[in-house]
Parts: C-alpha cells; sequence; structure tokens
C-alpha cells in the first residue's frame, strides 16, 4: 500500500516552521553603519562639535574591513587647548568596540595614526547614559594636509549607534572571517579568509545583498539552509525505514539537536556543508533504493548527489571524508546489484561507470572552479591562481599550530567533553549572563554514542536498509579525525549527527520488534530532547538569563565553562 504523504508533511512542515520561528527570533538587527570612512594618509581627521562642553564617559566606534589602522582622539573646551585621549584600534570587523572616559569637552578630533581601515559611525555617549549626544557640525581637522574623502560618513547613521557591543548588533566568533569575507566577495575586494573554499561565503554574501551588511543580513542564510535540513533530512531517512513512525522520530530528533540550531544561526560554513553532504547521501540513497531493473534507474539522481557533493567540496574540504563515505556505499550497492541482477553488469560499465566519471569527478570539478569566480573578479586575479590557492589552503591546515582554550580532541566529542563557547555577553546587570554555546543534545549524543559502541555486541542494529548507510555517512567522517594533526573543536562532529540519529531511529525499531510495548519509551525519549532544549535554550540562543540559572541547572561538567563565573 502506498503510505501517505499528505499528513507526515503536515508535521515536518510544523517542525520547518516552529524551527525558523526560533531560529530567526533575536537573530540580530537588521540596522548597522552601511557607510565608512576610509583614510588612506596620516594626519586625515576630522573636527566634531558637541555644541558644549560635556562630560563624555565612552566612545563607540564601528568597524568595517580592517587590515589594522590606529585613530588619535584628541578633546578641547574651547578649541584652542588640546588634550590627548584614547587610541581607537581597530581590532575586530563589522564590530561595535568603545573606549571610557571620561573626557570633558566640547570639541573632538579624530586623527588617524596609521592607516588600512574602514571606520563606521562614531558616537558619544554621556557619563552615566546610554543614548549617543546629538552632533552639532563635523568638519574637516584644519591641519589636514590631504583631502580626505568619505570624513562625513563617520556620522551620517547616528541611529545605529550603540552603547555595548553585543551578537545581536555585530560579528561574534568566527564571523570575523566568514562574515567579512563574503562582503569581500561581494565588493570585489582582497578576501580575507582563504582557508576553506569560498562557496559557503558566496551563500553568506546572498543574504548581504539581500538585507544589507547588517546580523540579520549575514546569518539569514545560514537559518534558511540550517531550517531546509529539516524537510531533507526527512526526505533521506524514508528511504531507510519502513515505517512513517521512525520517519517522523528522526526528524523530530534532527529539529531539536542543540548544534544544528546553534550552528546554523552563526555566519559560518558548518551548515552548507552538513546540507550538502545529507543532500548528497540521500540523492545516491535513492538512486540505489527502488527495486527496478537496472534500465529503469534514474541517472539525474546520481547528477544532484554529485551536484550536492562538488558544492559542500566548494564550501569545505572535509566533505571529501564524506564524499569516501558515498563511494564505500556506492561500492557496496554495486555488489549487491551485481550479485542479484545479471542485468546490472552491461548497465554499469557501458551507462554507469562514464556518467559517474561525469557525475562525481567532472561536475564537482566544474562547481569547485566556478566558486572561485570572485577570486578571480578582484583586481589583478584570473583563474590562475587557483592552484596558488589550493596549494596555500593545504599548508595552512597542515602546517597549523594553534592553541585555544575550547579546542577538543575526536575522541571527547561524543560525550560532549568540552563545547565550545562561541559568544560571552558584556555590560549585564550583575548576575546576568549571555552566552551561546556549540554543542549536542546530551539525550541524543549520549545515547548514539553508548549506540556505536554496542554495534559490536548486538547484531540486530546491524540489519536493515539503514545500516550501510550509517556505517559509511558516520565513520568516514569521524574517523579522519583520528589522523588530523592540527587543532579540532566539537562543531567538526557535526556533519556525522544525522547519522547518529539514524542510528537512534534503527535502536527503537529494533526495540519495538522485540517489546510493542516499548513505543512509550520512544515518545518519552522525544520528550526528554525537547526539554533539554528547552533547559539549555538560553546558551543556545544567547538569551539573557541568570548566572545562577546556567551554573545550577546547566554547568552538568566541571569542563562545561560557559558562563562569566567559568
Amino acid at each position: 500500500m502506498r503510505r501517505s504523504t499528505i499528513s507526515p508533511w503536515v508535521g515536518v512542515i510544523a517542525l520547518f516552521a516552529l524551527n525558523l520561528g526560533l531560529s530567526l527570533y533575536n537573530l540580530g538587527s537588521r540596522t548597522a553603519p552601511q557607510t565608512f570612512w576610509e583614510p588612506r594618509y596620516k594626519g586625515e581627521g576630522v573636527l566634531v562639535d558637541l555644541g558644549r562642553v560635556e562630560e563624555v564617559g565612552r566612545i563607540s566606534f564601528f568597524n568595517g574591513v580592517i587590515w589594522g589602522g590606529t585613530y588619535r582622539v584628541e578633546y578641547s573646551q574651547d578649541g584652542t587647548e588640546w588634550q590627548a585621549g584614547p587610541l581607537l584600534k581597530p581590532s575586530w570587523v563589522f564590530h561595535w568596540e568603545h573606549c571610557d572616559g571620561p573626557w570633558e569637552g566640547r570639541f573632538f578630533r579624530i586623527v588617524l595614526e596609521s592607516p588600512r581601515s574602514m571606520l563606521g559611525e562614531v558616537g558619544f555617549f554621556r557619563s552615566g547614559e546610554k543614548s549617543p549626544l546629538p552632533i552639532a557640525a563635523v568638519e574637516l581637522v584644519p591641519s589636514t594636509s590631504r583631502s580626505s574623502v568619505g570624513w562625513e560618513n563617520l556620522f551620517d547613521e547616528q541611529e545605529t549607534v550603540q552603547y555595548e557591543h553585543s551578537y545581536l548588533n555585530g560579528t561574534y566568533f568566527d564571523e570575523i572571517y566568514h562574515a567579512r569575507t563574503a562582503y569581500e566577495h561581494l565588493y570585489r575586494l582582497e578576501p580575507y579568509e582563504w582557508t576553506h573554499p569560498p562557496l559557503g561565503k558566496i551563500i553568506i554574501a546572498v543574504g548581504i545583498a539581500l538585507f544589507g551588511m547588517n546580523p540579520w543580513g549575514f546569518r539569514i542564510m545560514g537559518v534558511l539552509f540550517g531550517a531546509l535540513l529539516i524537510p531533507l533530512f526527512y526526505l533521506f531517512a524514508r528511504l531507510l525505514f519502513p515505517k512513517e513512525k521512525y520517519v517522523l522520530f528522526v526528524t523530530f530528533l534532527f529539529t531539536f539537536e542543540f548544534m544544528r540550531f546553534v550552528q546554523a544561526r552563526i555566519a559560518t560554513i558548518d551548515t552548507y556543508v552538513v546540507f550538502f553532504v545529507v543532500g548528497g547521501y540521500y540523492f545516491l540513497v535513492r538512486f540505489f533504493s527502488p527495486p527496478q531493473g537496472a534500465g529503469r534507474r534514474n541517472l539525474s539522481l546520481l547528477l544532484f548527489s554529485g551536484i550536492f557533493f562538488g558544492c559542500g567540496a566548494a564550501t569545505k574540504w572535509t566533505v571529501l571524508y564524506a564524499g569516501l563515505g558515498m563511494f564505500i556505499f556506492f561500492l557496496s550497492s554495486v555488489a549487491q546489484e551485481w550479485r542479484t541482477d545479471v542485468h546490472f553488469r552491461p548497465f554499469f560499465w557501458r551507462t554507469l561507470v562514464p556518467w559517474c566519471v561525469v557525475f562525481f569527478i567532472l561536475v564537482p570539478a566544474g562547481i569547485y572552479a566556478l566558486s572561485y569566480l570572485p577570486y578571480v573578479l578582484v583586481p589583478e586575479h584570473d583563474y590562475s591562481d587557483l592552484f596558488h590557492y589550493q596549494g596555500q589552503m593545504y599548508g595552512y591546515h597542515k602546517n597549523l599550530k594553534a592553541t585555544h582554550p575550547f579546542a577538543s580532541p575526536w575522541w571527547e566529542w561524543p560525550a560532549i567533553i568540552r563545547p565550545i563557547w562561541l559568544y560571552k555577553g558584556e555590560g549585564l546587570p550583575p548576575g546576568k549572563v549571555s552566552s551561546i554555546v556549540s554543542l549536542g543534545n546530551p539525550a541524543i549524543w549520549w545515547l548514539g554514542a553508548i549506540l556505536l559502541l554496542a554495534l559490536v555486541f548486538f547484531p540486530a542494529l546491524r540489519k536493515g536498509p539503514a545500516f550501510p548507510v550509517i556505517l559509511a555517512g558516520f565513520f568516514s567522517q569521524y574517523l579522519p579525525w583520528v589522523l588530523v594533526p592540527r587543532i579540532t573543536f566539537i562543531y567538526h562532529y557535526y556533519g556525522c549527527v544525522p547519522f547518529l540519529i539514524l542510528l537512534i531511529g534503527v535502536f527503537f525499531q529494533t526495540l519495538e520488534e522485540e517489546n510493542p510495548h516499548a513505543s512509550r519509551w520512544l515518545f518519552l525519549y522525544g520528550v526528554s530532547a525537547v526539554v533539554l532544549f528547552l533547559l539549555f535554550y538560553p546558551i543556545l540562543s544567547g538569551f539573557v538569563v541568570s548566572q545562577n540559572y546556567v551554573a545550577r541547572f546547566l554547568q552538568w561538567l566541571p569542563s562545561w565553562t560557559f558562563y562569566s563565573g567559568g
């Protein structure tokens, strides 16, 4: 009997909509300074008149693209006698920074000491207040020897000025690399981040082109891809489970997986990687799923699998690990067809092999090469640089020697020993914290880790169509990290999580086959995943909450240091 496609899709769409709503809530501001002053010569400066003498307690400034750069601030009550103020040293891109005073004056000069930065809006705050002071007048510093272009941009968007930086109004964590490079690709600037292929940053740039260079703009595409992972994963699971109940069950778990939620809301590239990996496996498994003759198989499914694989490789090289798993699954499926279908052998040699060369080598290579178009469009670059960047990228990852307080080796990931703290809020009331942490849902990851060990001792878990996919998909993306000497983080486990959830689905399916009353455990387990998501939501989303709540209810292990006292 053909299973219904209406009722299950209602549930999937509901999960998609719920996730999209949660992900978009407090995603980030839709406004940020869009114009910048880019002085080139030492001594260029602007003179700011506040209209009267004020006690300025804070100067906030917004940075664009920076390669260094320092600005000297001087202040005066009468415009004649000047005193040295702070140095503005931009250190983060598309990010609010500040210097605290107080400085008592009416006139303030901002003068370039060393070039190579884009300075956006500047705001002056009276001591004890969090609304910017009005600007009476702005003009070029009289002593400026060269004409300065764009100096008016420092004070043309005062409504965007922020007293304090937060993830809501600027970049955080690796957004300073990926969102910045997306902006540079969009405006044909020299790309800052070249350690991964460009496609992920190009996707981020689409959001920037649509909504502007603001937190909403550079995060929206990640949220969209993270939400689309839910129906894509549902389609994938339908190929592997005979009962719709288990398909919806694993899709439900994936919806409330912590890392999928967190990584989709930050402008980095890992969500795109997982999306392309799941899509590549989906079309490959679907190609081998119908019990039809060899000649009736739809070769376009392999084309789509190759496109997804190519897009993944053009986003991050780690997709090659998943590609190895896809190849292993392909060989095992071919071997099975070879034994059971005599018509498959000529189809394999005459049709499948030639087209696979096209679909999984030539097409991905073409996608990969096209992804470097933003590099070619930068003045004084061409496609001959493509090979240079590949060598440079390989050398970077091979020779990377770095440390990080939240790094973690591969054997710690399944047990969530060391989550990575992505963001810590500043300027909050005493006893309040705002954090964003990337970790897995313990209900999913810890049971999954147990089941991975149980695979050795319980043959029942190794039966059914899902097991070969889980075996290839999970271990091809996990075991290579055993050999990687460079610094690693828990989010490198993200690509394994969809396959871990499939394994959990197999476990509950096997459990219910042995004991029909075990279905109640499936329900309770699903509820536990949701309860944990709600419990941990404050540190997944940056929601301001009491430090006592985080320390008391969320710090389950001593190594989980993700609050201001940690």
